[in-house]
């Protein structure tokens, strides 16, 4: 009588596997996403108009183009946040996992501003502009109040700062161990000299970008290209960090993604860097 260790053993095993086709598919789903997602964004918010007050006026020139705009975005912020998870998702130093835990709150909360500034206050304009005349101008203040509301914009201030961070330690991950140190302390004095220029030059001038304001970002992109190593990757990270952090309306939003575009490509040629 056979034993059953011996009937086990003679029983060929079958195994249920994947083919090449499809155990390909994963990592070109990831490429698609870690290129696809802000080149996307990059692309639809060049058709982002910039609205000024009176907000109901700015809007409702643009139809029903604006609500389809953030719907939109609705989908593409949470891709770009996963493509970002994508390209720091080898790196397992410290400044890689705040990469990545700065990624996972800026998804909810921008994908949260876009739903209450983008896609709120067009229907609200939309749902106005079927008013009376009389009663229009009584609901005028109140759509400006609220595209101005202080939860709103803390939403949207919360979103930029978190994605500004997760740029800014991508760069310092992305750097060679011997020089991790010093690529935190230079990353630590942009994001505060990034914020005051955010504060004082580039928010109190709606519709018009201080030439000020460009040079001290480019000047954020040039400390991290001296102070890290490899040195482009992480520079062109702090200038996907700031563009983009400052609006995601065109200008700044589209050179945003396109920086964040040409630094994954480049860490893709890169060795990891090591997790220490």
């Amino acid at each position: 009588m056979w034993s059953k260790r011996a009937e086990r053993a003679l029983t060929p095993k079958i195994e249920i596997g994947y083919d090449s086709g499809e155990r390909d598919m994963k990592p070109r789903l990831q490429k698609l996403i870690l290129y696809g997602a802000p080149l996307s964004l990059a692309c639809v918010n060049l058709t982002h108009p910039l609205i000024l007050p009176p907000v109901y006026d700015s809007i409702l020139h643009h139809g029903s183009w604006w609500i389809r705009l953030h719907t939109i975005n609705l989908i593409l912020f949470p891709l770009v946040g996963l493509s970002a998870c994508y390209l720091v998702k080898d790196v397992l130093n410290a400044a890689g996992s705040l990469s990545r835990i700065a990624i996972a709150i800026f998804v909810p909360l921008y994908a949260a501003f876009d739903a209450i500034i983008g896609i709120g206050t067009g229907i609200l304009v939309r749902n106005a502009s079927a008013l009376p005349p009389g009663q229009l101008s009584t609901l005028r203040p109140y759509i400006d109040a609220f595209w101005n509301s202080g939860p709103a914009q803390g939403v949207a201030a919360a979103g930029s700062i978190a994605w500004v961070f997760a740029m800014l330690a991508a760069a310092v991950a992305f750097t060679v161990g011997e020089r991790r140190t010093i690529a935190a302390i230079a990353a630590a004095a942009v994001f505060g000299i990034g914020s005051w220029a955010e504060m004082n030059l580039f928010l109190p001038s709606p519709g018009h970008i201080p030439t000020l304001w460009w040079l001290i970002t480019a000047g954020t992109a040039v400390v991290l290209f001296v102070f890290c190593k490899p040195r482009l990757t992480p520079a062109l990270l702090a200038l996907a960090g700031s563009l983009f952090g400052a609006s995601h309306v065109k200008p700044t939003g589209p050179l945003g993604m396109l920086c964040f575009v040409l630094a994954a490509a480049l860490s893709k040629t890169q060795d990891v860097p090591a997790s220490v």
